[in-house]
């Protein structure tokens, strides 16, 4: 368990340099993991995210990423290079909200722009266990790199996915080793029974009277603070805060400046998954059967 609250951060809207600064000036002030959003009126969040990889070199990366926006092997693949570019630091906010978007699953049947609410669900708790698969491609010790013999995997330890869901099938296996977490580090809001929820390592919650729900499906719960209770953190039984809605002025230099470095007077490294206190993401692969559940 971190010995102080986590401090996590979640990124207005933009233009890059003002976004690419303020992660600059979060990384300083000690806070756990900057979430770079993933609207459409603003730069795409896995980019930034690479840009900010190298400018902050201590801070989580989070990148928002919503199912309707590309297929679960290129998330699956994003995510993992992004953690082996930030070396660890790698976070997925996983949003099911409609963001306008009509791609459609891999049959060409369904489409998340005229789907009900109850298909959306369904077909986002078939692509994350279709991302998880495909993350559990690749073995720990694949890589072998022994160059005198010029073997540089392990064939053995790379493995085809095979993933067929109700909405999307993905063979696999990916086409890049395995990260130095394992698996990103899953945010996601707090929603009752919603998939992303159930699978979340870490969940974002309104307000107190969420929590003890929440704690029942994540490791972590963080309570969201925006406006001047920001800058004054209310007491709370949660693992830390969530800082929202800041875009500039007087209170955010407050924020940054004073509340971030009393909250985290010590920032954290390492890898993000082990600055939460998570414990790690284990090698899981499983063949695929249609009658089985999938880990995610």
């Amino acid at each position: 368990m971190p010995t102080s609250p986590i401090a996590v951060w979640f990124l207005e809207p933009g233009n890059a340099a003002t976004m690419l600064r303020t992660v600059l000036h979060l990384d300083l002030a000690g806070a756990d993991a900057v979430v770079l959003p993933g609207e459409a009126d603003c730069p795409e969040a896995l980019l930034l995210a690479a840009a900010a990889s190298r400018r902050a070199s201590r801070i989580g990366l989070v990148a928002e990423i919503s199912p309707w926006s590309q297929p679960p092997f290129l998330t699956a693949r994003a995510l993992g290079t992004l953690d082996a570019l930030t070396r660890g630091r790698a976070g997925w906010f996983v949003s099911g909200r409609d963001t306008g978007t009509t791609c459609s699953d891999d049959s060409g049947r369904w489409s998340a722009g005229t789907a009900t609410a109850a298909e959306r669900q369904d077909a986002l708790a078939d692509y994350l266990a279709a991302t998880a698969a495909l993350g559990n491609s690749w073995e720990p010790d694949a890589l072998v790199a022994d160059v005198p013999s010029g073997r540089y995997v392990d064939a053995d330890c790379v493995h085809v996915t095979n993933y067929h869901g109700p909405y999307f099938s993905t063979r696999g296996p990916l086409n890049a080793p395995r990260p130095p977490q394992g698996r990103a580090v899953r945010f996601a809001e707090y929603r009752p029974n919603a998939a992303e929820s159930d699978v979340a390592d870490v969940l974002v919650v309104g307000s107190e009277e969420d929590i003890p729900d929440a704690r029942a499906s994540a490791d972590r719960v963080l309570l969201k603070v925006a406006g001047e209770a920001a800058a004054a953190p209310p007491v709370t039984s949660a693992d830390g805060y969530a800082f929202c809605g800041l875009t500039g002025g007087r209170l955010l230099g407050q924020v940054l400046h004073e509340t971030l470095p009393a909250l985290v007077p010590v920032p954290r490294g390492g890898l993000l998954r082990d600055r939460f206190g998570l414990s790690a993401s284990d090698f899981e692969f499983v063949p695929y059967h249609a009658e089985q559940e999938v880990p995610v």
